[in-house]
């Protein structure tokens, strides 16, 4: 049976995703907003479309061949520019058969901030765009979906570090960080479709939480041979990022300090 995997959203994250996916025999088609994306994802190797929002309503430019032979359907598309994220995803994922497995890519940002451990049934921002996609999504179609919570992604030409370049006094140097490598990021994509994952919320976080003042000075020497300047004040949440490890064969094997 042909294996289809529809991936709407082909950014930094989406994109080599997609490429690895295919290496797991699927036919990957990538919806993107951007008309000139396409030619970018057809040369990686699986197949671009369109996808207009309009409103509440939703156009992807696939043939119902391609649609009602779809096994995997994976959001990895942020909300920003979205007038209601979450009814957008839902109408996406409505064009899909009964049978096709969801994954939706959600954040940490979800959890209120709190100044503590922070697994997946602790307390989530009901006022947060990404939650009320959460929400919807497990009620339409709880038994076949994942919500895989991302920390704060870095990876080649990506880290947060950059923004602190030159400011004065940074505050909260003493919070701890929450952060994941692509690499990981991506395998426990992998993780969850090779055992196919359903019904299961989980936290993708590197168990590494040095203090923000101590990560992102170790980082901006490294990278830019430089010292930044923190106010030694703050605190925050951890996130723990555990559960997928016990509940499959998912290690994390990149650190955080791997720049």
């Amino acid at each position: 049976m042909k294996k289809n995997c529809v991936l709407i959203g082909c950014g930094w994250l989406g994109q080599p995703l997609g490429v690895e996916i295919t290496k797991l025999g699927f036919s990957v088609y990538g919806g993107t907003r951007n008309s000139e994306k396409i030619i970018e994802l057809n040369r990686l190797g699986f197949n671009g479309f369109k996808i207009d929002f309009h409103e509440q309503n939703v156009s992807l430019d696939l043939s119902s061949e391609i649609l009602e032979t779809t096994s995997l359907l994976i959001f990895t598309i942020p909300p920003t520019g979205f007038s209601d994220y979450g009814q957008s995803l839902l109408s996406i994922a409505k064009l899909f058969p009964k049978e096709t497995q969801l994954i939706f890519t959600s954040s940490t940002s979800v959890y209120k901030e709190v100044n503590e451990i922070v697994d997946e049934n602790s307390a989530l921002d009901e006022h947060h765009s990404v939650t009320k996609a959460e929400i919807l999504l497990q009620n339409n179609f709880k038994e076949r979906l994942t919500i895989l919570r991302l920390a704060g992604l870095i990876g080649e030409n990506r880290h947060p570090v950059k923004y602190f370049l030159n400011k004065p006094a940074i505050p909260n140097g003493l919070a701890p960080v929450n952060l994941i490598q692509l690499k990981d990021v991506i395998q426990a994509f992998l993780t969850v479709i090779q055992a196919k994952k359903v019904n299961k919320v989980y936290n993708i976080c590197t168990a590494e939480h040095p203090t923000k003042m101590h990560y992102y000075n170790e980082i901006a020497k490294q990278k830019f041979g430089v010292q930044l300047s923190f106010l030694v004040e703050g605190n925050g949440k951890i996130i723990d990022g555990s559960k997928i490890v016990k509940e499959s064969d998912f290690q994390y094997n990149t650190s955080i300090f791997a720049v």
